[in-house]
C-alpha cells in the first residue's frame, strides 16, 4: 500500500563540506491495517521521514509509492483525501471553536457543512465532543492535541471510492501525537487509533515513548543517525542490547527498559 524505497536525504551537496545526512537508505512497507511505531533518539530521522512520505518534504532521493504510484505524481487534493497527517503542533492564528477546526478536515472533500454526524463520531474518538463550542486558542495543550487529532480522523474516517466502487486505501500519519497528554489520555488515545486501524487504515506513528508503543504497535522500525537499525515485530522493544544502542543508555536501565516493555506486550 505505502511503500519507502531507498529515501534518503541529504542538506547541502557532496562538496559542501557542512552537508549533513538527516536519512540514508530508508525502506519500509505499511500494509492495510497496519500499526507501525517509528522510534529513535531525538535527532535520528524520525520526524524527517514523516515530512517526506507526506509530500511535505520532497527534495529526497529514492521513491515513495502510495497505491502504486509515486508520491511525485499525486496532486495535495488527491493525497489528502487518502492521507491524513497530524504534525507535532500546529498553531491557529483565527479564534475558532473547536467544532470548526475539526470541519477543517473535510476540506478536501468539500463537505464541511454536510458531514457533522461523520465529525461528531471523530470528536467522539478523540474525547473532544464535550469541548465543540470551546474556543481553541483557550484550550490546553493537550486538549488541542485531542482536537486536532479528532481533525486528521475526520478527514479520513470514510473511505473514498474510485469509478469501479473500489474502497481507495487510508493512511494516516502521526507525529508524536500523545506527547502533551496525560498517561490515561496516551493510552486510550492510541487504543481508539488502533480501533480505527481496525477498519483498514494503515497508521504510521512516529513516537518517543517506546512502553506506549510496545502495547500499541504491530511493528517498529528504530532509526538511529538517520538509519535503519531495526525494522520488525513489536517484540524487539524487548531485546534490551538493541534498546541500548537505539538510544545511547547503559545496559542496567536498558534492561529495565526491555523488561518493562515486555511487560506491555504481555498485559
Amino acid at each position: 500500500m505505502l511503500n519507502v524505497k531507498h529515501l534518503s536525504v541529504n542538506l547541502g551537496s557532496a562538496a559542501d563540506r557542512s552537508s549533513k545526512t538527516l536519512l540514508n537508505d530508508i525502506n519500509l512497507h505499511l500494509g492495510y491495517g497496519e500499526k507501525l511505531a517509528v522510534l529513535g533518539a531525538n535527532g535520528a530521522g524520525k520526524s524527517t521521514l514523516l515530512k517526506c512520505m507526506c509530500g511535505e518534504f520532497s527534495n529526497y532521493q529514492g521513491d515513495i509509492i502510495l497505491d502504486h504510484l509515486s508520491l511525485k505524481f499525486w496532486n495535495d487534493a488527491e493525497r489528502a483525501r487518502q492521507m491524513a497527517v497530524m504534525p507535532q503542533k500546529v498553531e491557529l492564528a483565527f479564534p475558532f471553536r473547536v467544532d470548526q477546526v475539526v470541519a477543517l478536515g473535510r476540506a478536501p472533500h468539500g463537505d464541511e457543512l454536510h458531514s457533522t454526524a461523520l465529525q461528531r463520531a471523530a470528536m467522539q474518538c478523540a474525547d473532544v465532543w464535550h469541548l465543540r463550542r470551546r474556543n481553541y486558542s483557550g484550550l490546553s495543550g493537550g486538549e488541542q492535541q485531542r482536537v486536532q487529532l479528532a481533525r486528521v480522523l475526520a478527514q479520513i474516517w470514510q473511505a473514498e471510492k474510485n469509478s469501479d466502487g473500489r474502497e481507495l486505501p487510508r493512511y494516516l500519519l502521526l507525529d508524536e501525537c500523545t506527547s502533551a497528554l496525560d498517561p490515561a489520555h496516551q493510552h486510550s488515545i492510541m487504543q481508539r487509533v488502533g480501533e480505527f486501524a481496525g477498519q483498514g487504515v494503515a497508521v504510521l506513528a512516529v513516537m518517543h515513548d517506546i512502553s506506549l508503543a510496545a502495547c500499541w504497535a504491530d511493528r517498529v522500525l528504530i532509526l538511529r543517525h538517520g538509519e535503519v537499525l531495526a525494522c520488525g515485530a513489536v517484540e524487539l522493544l524487548a531485546d534490551a542490547q538493541l534498546l541500548a544502542e537505539a538510544y545511547a543508555l547503559d545496559m542496567p536501565l536498558a534492561q529495565r527498559y526491555a523488561q518493562q516493555n515486555l511487560g506491555w506486550m504481555q498485559a
